[in-house]
C-alpha cells in the first residue's frame, strides 16, 4: 500500500513499545520520516534499531523526552514544530469512576 507519506514528518508520542512502535514501524515503512519518542534515550535507541533492522532505509529522529511534564512536551514542540501527522499514543491518568473525572482532568 502507498499512502503517499514521503517528505512526511509524523511523530508518535510512546513509540518505544507496543501500539505506538507499530505505528512508527508501519510509518517508517510507508516512507514518512518518524520521530520515536520514549522517557528514556535508551529505550529511544532500542526501538530506532530495531526499527531499522526492519526496514533498513527508515528516515527516524530520536526524541528522549517525558511527554506528561511540560518540560517535555515544550521540548518536542521547540524541536519538531512543523510535524505533519501526530499520533497521540500516551496519556496520563488516575483510575477512578467515570462520573469522579472533572473537565479539568
Amino acid at each position: 500500500m502507498n499512502l503517499k507519506l514521503e517528505n512526511k514528518l509524523a511523530f508518535v508520542s510512546g513509540s518505544t513499545a507496543g501500539i505506538g512502535f507499530a505505528i512508527a514501524q508501519a510509518l517508517a515503512r510507508e516512507g514518512a520520516r518518524v520521530i520515536i519518542n520514549g522517557r528514556s534515550e535508551k529505550r529511544v535507541q532500542e526501538a530506532i534499531a530495531a526499527i531499522r533492522a526492519a526496514v533498513p532505509a527508515a528516515g527516524l529522529e530520536p526524541l528522549a523526552a517525558d511527554l506528561s511534564q511540560a518540560e517535555g512536551a515544550g521540548h518536542a514542540v521547540k524541536r519538531f514544530p512543523d510535524a505533519d501527522i501526530l499520533v497521540n499514543n500516551l496519556g496520563v491518568y488516575v483510575p477512578q469512576p467515570f462520573e469522579k473525572i472533572s473537565d479539568a482532568d
